[in-house]
């Protein structure tokens, strides 16, 4: 049964996707598409699929204060899944799904397993905060904020506050809950009393399991390290974003590569940052709104912006759905094993043969 939850990431997707049809010059766009190079796509999802290795290594520095002994290649398969999940599902519950399938394959409880994932999710956005930084000394951010304001009908400094402000909270509450875990357990403690005395033991186990989860991040040098270690991976996703621009002839429209790769980091920053708004699967809607904005506020065509932004997006959602299917296919799990819908006696025993290899 759809949940208001569902319903709200449709509408939001919805919004966004009217909102670009009423701004798309489809002769453009199809002519972009025809004229693309689509060799291109080729490198670019192998370089996709390198930034998944750059994951698996930052995800295993987080895990290890809980699993000594954890893989990056064991790593690998799990975060391929999470992404798979964020693909067919919506509102990004993709990021339960790899906290859980974690679970099933390491010993590593799923509360903290989704304390770890909460921690990457929210030095990604402060790694795109300081590319949006860095793209400035070559982009006006201002004007851009500007170009999206008349697009949006909103403030500047609305877009620019809801941009910012839920990844500096994020970040704020890791520094504060990893630096004084004690106090965030007394006050899940005093907020936990508010539940039924039924429920209340069981809520406050799992709120200290989550805040467990974020030990590995105590001393101020391991936060300076997980931002070292998002740094590649971001380098990898932009590297993908750069290559299917060179199959649309973008570079043809900026002075110099810099300028070009200065661009598509502001574009990565925006249409990223983006998806963490609520919407259905894989962030369709924001994600290309924001991308063609960023790259129409820079000179580019609407056309052939859109035709990018739409090719890009299916280059990078595509190949992990295909790839993750086959991996479970082959494995002898079922989606639904992970979703929760047949977590029943023979999803145990897939994970006990997981647990195996």
């Amino acid at each position: 049964m759809a949940t208001p939850r569902f319903w709200l990431g449709v509408a939001v997707t919805a919004a966004f996707v009217g909102l670009l049809l009423l701004r798309i010059d489809y002769g453009e766009m199809v002519d972009a598409l025809a004229r693309a190079n689509y060799a291109w796509l080729i490198p670019a999802v192998i370089v996709y699929f390198f930034s998944f290795a750059m994951r698996s290594i930052r995800w295993r520095f987080l895990l290890r204060p809980f699993h000594p002994q954890v893989r990056a290649t064991r790593l690998f398969p799990v975060i391929l899944i999470g992404y798979m999940a964020n693909n067919l599902l919506p509102m990004r519950l993709g990021e339960l799904v790899r906290g859980y399938f974690l679970s099933t394959r390491e010993p590593v409880r799923g509360s903290t397993a989704f304390a770890t994932i909460v921690a990457e999710r929210a030095f990604d956005g402060f790694t795109l905060l300081l590319l949006l930084a860095a793209a400035a000394a070559y982009i006006s951010v201002d004007d851009l904020l500007a170009f999206a304001s008349g697009a949006l009908g909103l403030p500047k400094a609305l877009i620019a506050v809801g941009v910012v402000i839920p990844y500096a909270l994020a970040i704020a509450f890791i520094v504060l809950v990893s630096m004084a875990p004690d106090s965030a357990k007394r006050l899940a403690r005093s907020v936990v009393k508010l539940l039924p005395a039924r429920v209340s033991g069981r809520a406050y186990d799992q709120l200290e399991r989550f805040i467990n989860g974020f030990e590995g991040l105590h001393r101020p040098t391991r936060l300076l390290a997980l931002l070292l270690l998002s740094l590649p991976v971001w380098f990898a996703e932009l590297a993908v974003y750069y290559i299917v621009a060179l199959g649309f002839g973008l570079q043809d429209h900026f002075d110099s590569l810099a300028a070009m790769f200065a661009a598509l980091a502001l574009m990565a920053a925006m249409s990223n940052l983006a998806t963490a708004l609520p919407s259905s699967q894989g962030a369709v809607g924001p994600f290309e709104f924001f991308a063609v904005l960023s790259l129409e506020a820079l000179g580019v065509g609407v056309g052939l912006a859109t035709a990018y932004a739409v090719v890009l997006h299916l280059a990078v959602l595509l190949p992990p759905i295909a790839v993750g299917l086959g991996y479970l296919a082959v494995r002898g799990i079922a989606f639904g094993q992970l979703t929760g819908r047949r977590r029943t006696a023979e999803g145990e025993q897939a994970a006990a043969r997981e647990r195996e290899r």
